[in-house]
């Protein structure tokens, strides 16, 4: 990694999928700060006073706020905080719309990288993070998980399938955490060098 200016890895893909790992070995073995584009839409539903959300009401918020302010406001919006109170090398979670991959791609130093994993194995994940916007039964992981791959969205929704088809590099998580933290540990090693 070039240390004269900040290097940006955007991370993405779809609900439990292990982006946490992924983020966390960025964290604490290569000193990333982290930024997430849902922050941005935490701040906007406590501006409007809602306290209880859910996944759902994340993503409404997401795309209302695309459709308004353009495809891209979340990463333009991340970059403007990022710029006054960021690190010297940031991972940004939460990537949702190709209109963001795509202004972030616009700075030379970013690079994006996808992880993947089998939709039933995502489920267990989930339950056992037990976040409070997440969904709590299979039917209700399968209309979200399916809202956020883009499956009968518009443009300005969530569109994580048309985001992985962006990425520099992507890995595919259906083992053991050992073998997931192996890979990301493998693949963070090619930018060091």
């Amino acid at each position: 990694m070039n240390k004269k200016y900040i290097v940006y890895v955007g991370v993405v893909g779809q609900i439990a999928v292990g982006k946490g790992i992924l983020v966390d070995y960025l964290i604490k073995k290569l000193g990333f700060v982290s930024f997430s584009l849902s922050s941005i839409l935490h701040e906007e539903l406590k501006g409007k006073g809602i306290k209880g959300f859910t996944r759902k009401t994340l993503q409404d918020m997401g795309d209302e706020l695309r459709k308004k302010e353009g495809d891209d406001i979340l990463a333009r919006k991340a970059i403007e905080i990022l710029k006054t109170n960021g690190g010297r090398h940031v991972v940004i979670e939460g990537i949702r719309n190709p209109g963001e991959v795509e202004f972030l791609k616009k700075n030379p130093s970013f690079i994006l990288i996808g992880v993947k994993a089998n939709r039933e194995l995502r489920f267990k994940r989930l339950l056992q993070r037990a976040k409070p916007w997440d969904p709590k039964t299979w039917n209700d992981f399968v209309k979200v998980d399916r809202r956020d791959l883009g499956v009968g969205q518009k443009r300005s929704g969530q569109q994580v399938g048309k985001c992985l088809a962006y990425c520099d590099y992507v890995l595919t998580n259906n083992g053991s955490l050992e073998d997931f933290r192996r890979k990301v540990k493998e693949l963070m090693k090619r930018f060091l060098n």
